[in-house]
């Protein structure tokens, strides 16, 4: 794998591309997190560009990543409204699987930014993730309160000291290096920069 991602970094050395830091991308040094050959978007269904990137970024930038490099996406809690009801059924809907993960975070995100519908409570919010994942309230209040889901939630949290750096969504490589979204102008670039990061 190591291997793949030297070679893809040795093209782009060979070509006309030059990525920077402060430019184009920021070490998090201590803001960072434990994440070895991983890319992580940090996001909220609450965050309109964070749909946007959901829908017209993230499919293709997934599938071009390099053989063996994982592609994670981390739902912070504290974004409101109600950010952490929806990040909670986001993880019961994760741990339940993936098909009940995306079909709860995309309803989430269709509610706010499509619809332009807002919760009025907390147990709205909640009752609405139950609905889109097809459970009980007891099966629901069961996984919610499960070791999987607070580690999780946990986990998901630590993208909340990258989102203070340039917002979200925040694409971070290996859990050191943020890439600074506002620089892309293309896929091209997104995947180019994206692999050189994963060979540093």
């Amino acid at each position: 794998m190591k291997k793949i991602i030297a070679a893809i970094s040795l093209a782009i050395s060979f070509g006309a591309t030059a990525y920077d830091q402060g430019k184009h991308y920021i070490d998090l040094k201590d803001k960072g997190f434990n994440a070895p050959n991983q890319v992580v978007k940090v996001y909220s269904t609450n965050c309109p560009f964070c749909y946007k990137y959901e829908k017209s970024v993230i499919p293709n930038y997934e599938k071009n990543l390099p053989d063996g490099i994982n592609y994670d996406a981390y739902h912070i809690t504290t974004k409101p409204p109600f950010g952490l009801e929806k990040a909670t059924a986001v993880a019961v809907g994760k741990v339940l699987g993936e098909k009940q993960y995306k079909t709860v975070k995309m309803a989430y995100y269709k509610q706010l930014h499509d619809l332009k519908k807002k919760f009025t409570s907390s147990e709205e919010a909640t009752q609405f993730g139950i609905d889109k994942l097809g459970i009980s309230q007891a099966e629901f209040d069961k996984h919610a309160a499960s070791p999987e889901v607070a580690k999780l939630l946990l986990k998901w949290d630590q993208g909340l000291e990258v989102a203070k750096v340039k917002g979200i969504p925040a694409i971070v490589v290996n859990g050191k290096y943020l890439i600074n979204t506002q620089s892309v102008t293309s896929m091209k670039m997104l995947d180019e920069l994206t692999a050189e990061l994963l060979a540093k």
